[in-house]
């Protein structure tokens, strides 16, 4: 087999296999009493929502094994290990049958192509771009889970009804761990009690800190985004102000007694912490790219008299006056553009496109200079 085509050949079969575990699974829980009258009810059940759980998480994997990351490999290999032992321990208790034989094949067949083609899938998956808060958050959901699960086995007989296999003490953990508390399965005892009570203050940290985790930065985005609007709406009515693009700390003070002198002061910046340590100072922020000609557009350039570009990065102060040049060409613009040089062989670069630069190894060159000669 080829092995550019296994980044799509494999999730295909994945599914395929998930479907046909999940499809048994179903079988099981509706007609699998009729078929199997040796097996109980409850073992019945059991067995069938397994398969069910497992066949939707293999069909889930697909598009993780599409995008060859490293974690869906792992977590295949897992459900395969899984759906055989399930397929073995039944077999052991109820005896062989034909849809057996086509599951262990199928698991057989799939282990042994993850195994071969196992260098394939080395992308890092998308949870190791989360902050660490986000992992945390994660981490502290699964072992509340694992620790519910585990408890409840433990304590098994100490509940009504007892709890004596997997799929019903995880089902009993996330009730338990969601505040659902339907009720169907009871603790009696003091300790099952006391277990349970932890379980659910597990639950509520660590499903409030996920949601806080998780949906917090999407909310301030949101309203970062409001209130850029609501501060474009207050620059329009500025006029003869200054634009400062980027920050760096050398231009604290000069920001500061422009500040003095009462001279309406517009800074872009992105980042989220310096933009409110501004703000904090009594700053107009706008937490933006400034190398973007809408942006530069919505803090008023159009009536702007003086531009800054003060960014420690000599690349982005580039990209910055070279999108201010195009948009001052475009509308005839006569605003004074002036960019710090954080490096002197990036000086001419910048000299090309602003009226001004200004020099930082240069300027404090030539005090040393100075200072010598005195």
């Amino acid at each position: 087999m080829n092995p550019r085509k296994i980044q799509n050949i494999v999730p295909f079969l994945m599914s395929i296999l998930g479907i046909y575990v999940l499809s048994l699974g179903i079988v099981s829980v509706v007609f699998g009493r009729r078929l199997l009258e040796n097996i109980s009810i409850i073992q019945l059940h059991a067995g069938g929502t397994a398969s069910i759980l497992i066949g939707v998480f293999m069909v889930l994997l697909g598009s993780g094994l599409r995008e060859r990351t490293r974690i869906s490999w792992y977590s295949a290999i897992f459900l395969i290990l899984t759906s055989l032992i399930s397929i073995l321990v039944r077999i052991r208790g109820f005896g062989l049958i034909y849809f057996d034989i086509i599951g262990i094949s199928a698991n057989i067949l799939m282990l042994s192509l993850l195994i071969k083609y196992r260098k394939e899938y080395i992308f890092p998956s998308r949870i190791n771009y989360l902050p660490i808060e986000g992992k945390l958050a994660l981490a502290a959901i699964s072992a509340s889970a694992v620790y519910g699960v585990a408890g409840s086995l433990l304590l098994g007989n100490q509940f009504a009804p007892p709890v004596h296999d997997l799929v019903t003490a995880v089902y009993y953990t996330f009730v338990i761990l969601t505040t659902l508390g339907l009720g169907d399965i009871l603790p009696v005892t003091d300790t099952s009690r006391l277990f349970t009570v932890s379980v659910t203050v597990l639950g509520l940290a660590s499903f409030l800190g996920a949601i806080t985790t998780f949906i917090g930065p999407v909310l301030q985005q949101r309203m970062s985004k409001v209130v850029n609007v609501m501060e474009s709406m207050e620059f329009s009515g500025f006029g003869d102000h200054s634009i400062v693009c980027g920050y760096t700390p050398i231009c604290y003070d000069f920001l500061k007694t422009m500040k003095s002198m009462n001279v309406p002061i517009v800074v872009v910046v992105r980042d989220l912490e310096l933009a409110t340590a501004l703000k904090n100072e009594g700053y107009i922020v706008y937490r933006e790219h400034a190398d973007n000609i809408e942006v530069l557009r919505k803090v008023g350039l159009k009536k702007a008299k003086n531009v800054y570009i003060c960014s420690p990065d000599d690349g982005y102060n580039l990209l910055v006056a070279l999108t201010i040049q195009k948009f001052k060409k475009q509308e005839h613009l006569k605003c004074k553009v002036t960019a710090i040089v954080n490096s002197s062989k990036n000086a001419e670069k910048l000299e090309d496109f602003c009226d001004e630069t200004i020099d930082v190894s240069r300027v404090l060159n030539d005090y040393i200079l100075k200072n010598k000669k005195d």
